[in-house]
This record gives structure tokens, sequence and C-alpha cells, in this order.
């Protein structure tokens, strides 16, 4: 089984500033390691850390990785998970290496609502900050998994 998990970012500053630069609010901070514990708690582990190279996201992953035990210098950074079109996104899903079964994709709003709506079996209206979509896929093939039965395995909002 696959398994797919669309992490919006942390609640970030609005202070000016250029908008990849925003960092995490302490409450942005704190939500992302609270929704974090609770991945732990339920026994979940990522394989493999994509984010945003946005810093609020970046930091945001970062969380994710210290709590569930993840190295932070494994977490990848993707350049078309930044406002990118969603086909691009929908391509690095879709290529994603086979030896990774459990996948955190770390990103923004509008575009991490909509796919983990997409996914899911369920209706998701809108994945708020640090919001957590976890979707299952019945199949060995991130390629299949357009077509794979799927099961909504967590949704922490």
């Amino acid at each position: 089984m696959k398994k797919l998990f669309f992490i919006r970012h942390g609640k970030a500053t609005h202070e000016p500033m250029p908008d990849e630069k925003r960092f995490l609010t302490e409450k942005g901070i704190k939500r992302s390691r609270k929704y974090a514990k609770k991945l732990k708690k339920a026994g979940i582990k990522p394989d493999l850390i994509l984010s945003s190279p946005a810093v609020r996201a970046r930091q945001t992953a970062e969380i994710f990785a210290e709590i569930l035990d993840y190295p932070k210098d494994k977490i990848i950074l993707k350049k078309n998970f930044y406002f990118e079109p969603e086909e691009l996104v929908l391509n690095e899903i879709l290529s994603l290496p086979p030896e990774a079964d459990t996948v955190f994709l770390v990103g923004h709003n509008p575009l991490w609502t909509d796919l983990a709506d997409y996914y899911s079996n369920d209706e998701i209206w809108h994945l708020r900050t640090s919001g957590v979509a976890g979707i299952g896929f019945d199949t060995d093939d991130w390629t299949e998994i357009e077509t794979a039965p799927r099961k909504d395995l967590i949704l922490l909002n």
C-alpha cells in the first residue's frame, strides 16, 4: 500500500517581507508539533518528506521530521510545490521512488486542499494551516494511484 500525506504549512507571519520568506508563528509551530505528535502516536512514519522551499513550509517539514525521527537533511525541497501548476505536483507524485511507501508532501493552499480532496473519498473543503490529510492507495506502484482503490487514513484539521 502507498500512503500520501498532504500537510499544509503551519500558520505564518504576516509581517511585510517577500512571501517565500514568511516564517512560522508560535501558533504555527505549536499546531504543527501537536499534529506531528498525533501521527507519531498513530504509528505513522514517513519514508520520504518533500516540501515547498518557502520558509514556512520548510519549517513545518522540519517539525514533522524531528518528531517522527526522520533526518532533517533528507527533506527534499521541491520548487514546483511553491505555487506552480497542479500538473507539476501530480507528476511529482506519480514519479515518487518505488521504495518510498509513506510520503509526506508539505505545501500550500489552495493546491494542497484541492489535491487532498481529489484523492480522498470524503470531501475536504479546506485544509487549514498545519492540517494533515492522509490517503492510502491499494497498490505498490505510484503510477497506479489514479485508478487504485483508496482509503482515507487520517484527517487532522
